[in-house]
């Protein structure tokens, strides 16, 4: 009911119907006081609830800049409400839940999902073009997986323009056709990176796209394959490159950090061109 009486009813008109519009807001500074209500009734009911925000990461972008810590400070002594928070931006989750100066710093128990397994994703693409009367290879799937480094958005979006190609037998030429749409929608894009960036940060963007993953970026070897001056220029480009999340940090098997380009489609540009 305090929900209800803090709602904004405003009635306006067409301007060229004169038809009546209503819309409804609630008051922004009476907000948290909602949730928490909510966050409170849900901790009474008699099942256990489960909330999964994804992109958790964006909540860093919200105007409010301590929403991070009135969320925590909010569902921390909840025993029947839990929290999955999921984000694709692995550089900020990382400095969400793991920076110490943060308030979800240590909250919760951290999973990486990795990618999924090229043999059963095979399968599952195969089978929604076979139920959909279209045919493709095995071999020509296993072709989309590895140019899209099997990495899940870039899969369905190069997937749903094959599928969008109106075409019943899909083949190489098919999916390299599609791909090269792709690029080329983002193209402009790509260039307005490259004119954000100084000199030296798009020469090792460059770099580090055309060698796929960089362990040692401040190398002798790399840096003289590449013409990219010395260790010193090259790590301060780096730092920047992460802070601008044009680059990320991973982990491979061996538990070996490297470098690779975020924008899979941003590398694939940079590999086709001089």
């Amino acid at each position: 009911m305090e929900l209800i009486k803090s709602l904004r009813p405003v009635i306006t008109y067409d301007p060229l119907t004169g038809t009546p519009q209503v819309s409804i807001s609630v008051r922004q500074k009476e907000a948290p006081v909602h949730i928490e209500n909510i966050l409170n009734k849900l901790e009474e009911y008699p099942k256990k609830i489960v909330i999964a925000i994804d992109e958790f990461q964006q909540i860093l972008e919200y105007p409010e800049k301590t929403a991070d810590a009135w969320l925590r400070s909010s569902i921390q002594s909840l025993k029947n409400v839990t929290f999955i928070f999921s984000g694709s931006n692995q550089h900020l989750m990382d400095k969400l839940f793991s920076n110490p100066s943060k308030p979800f710093y240590r909250s919760t128990a951290l999973l990486n999902i990795g990618k999924i397994n090229p043999e059963i994703y095979s399968s599952f693409i195969i089978k929604h073009f076979k139920n959909n009367g279209k045919s493709i290879e095995n071999e020509v799937v296993k072709e989309i997986l590895e140019w899209t480094d099997v990495h899940t958005y870039y899969v369905q979006l190069l997937c749903n323009k094959i599928f969008a190609a109106g075409v019943n037998r899909i083949t190489s030429d098919t999916w390299k056709t599609e791909a090269h749409r792709l690029l080329e929608e983002q193209e402009l894009m790509f260039l307005k990176y490259r004119d954000l960036l100084t000199f030296h940060q798009w020469q090792l963007l460059k770099a580090i796209a055309r060698e796929g993953e960089v362990y040692s970026p401040s190398s002798k070897e790399f840096i003289s394959k590449y013409s990219l001056g010395s260790p010193a220029t090259v790590l301060r480009s780096l730092e920047a490159l992460i802070k601008k999340q044009m680059i990320y940090k991973d982990y491979d098997t061996e538990k070996k950090s490297f470098y690779k380009v975020y924008d899979l489609l941003l590398r694939r540009w940079i590999e086709d061109k001089p």
